[in-house]
């Protein structure tokens, strides 16, 4: 099933109220944290350091902002995330390759996934299965996961809000829907404002170039 795919501003912005009680400058926060913590690392840093600190800087600045706004942090069998009961919505954020904001492939983890990570996958798409076939019930106790995912190869930045519904060999392959954050281009245009007064951390960050 292709997935669909909101990537004008309009649609996003009505997409991201209306599902998360959210704007898409909130998302672009946990990118700058997520990038800052990529780009601290040296060439002494262990190879996985760059994909490490930036998911923990991810899922760390997410729960700050938006535990404020009645969401509450969350672990799925090791998946760290934020969770909404309200909206009956769970977040995770993911490092993921080129396939971010590109409408002709789909984003992919960097690196393989294991059991957990399948689970999300079926259980998004079991509830898919149930909408379809009773479209005026409500299922108990399920959530609709997304996920943040994020590319950045030290040159370009992009990122988007999707909702996994197909998993293979421990890499996510398909979405249901998706909803750009940072189209190509638009990192460069970031205007550093000042912080916030959130307690959350103020984050070094330079706009790169190519």
């Amino acid at each position: 099933m292709a997935a669909t795919i909101y990537q004008e501003d309009r649609e996003c912005d009505r997409r991201l109220s209306q599902y998360f009680n959210s704007t898409k400058a909130q998302w672009a926060e946990i990118v700058k944290a997520m990038v800052a913590a990529r780009g601290s690392c040296t060439s002494h840093n262990p190879k996985a350091s760059p994909g490490f600190l930036a998911w923990d800087a991810g899922i760390t600045r997410m729960r700050q902002i938006f535990c404020r706004e009645g969401w509450e942090a969350g672990d799925d069998n090791g998946v760290e995330l934020i969770v909404n009961r309200d909206f009956r919505r769970k977040v995770t954020v993911m490092n993921a390759d080129k396939g971010v904001c590109d409408a002709t492939r789909s984003p992919r983890n960097r690196t393989e996934k294991g059991p957990a990570a399948e689970k999300i996958t079926d259980l998004n798409s079991q509830l898919d299965l149930f909408r379809r076939e009773h479209p005026r019930e409500v299922r108990p106790h399920a959530y609709d996961l997304w996920q943040l995912c994020v590319f950045d190869d030290g040159k370009e930045v992009r990122a988007e809000l999707s909702r996994p519904i197909e998993f293979k060999g421990g890499f996510y392959i398909g979405y249901s829907e998706r909803i750009w954050i940072l189209r190509p281009g638009e990192w460069e245009r970031i205007v550093i404002e000042a912080p916030s007064d959130d307690s959350g951390q103020d984050f070094d960050i330079t706009v790169r170039r190519k």
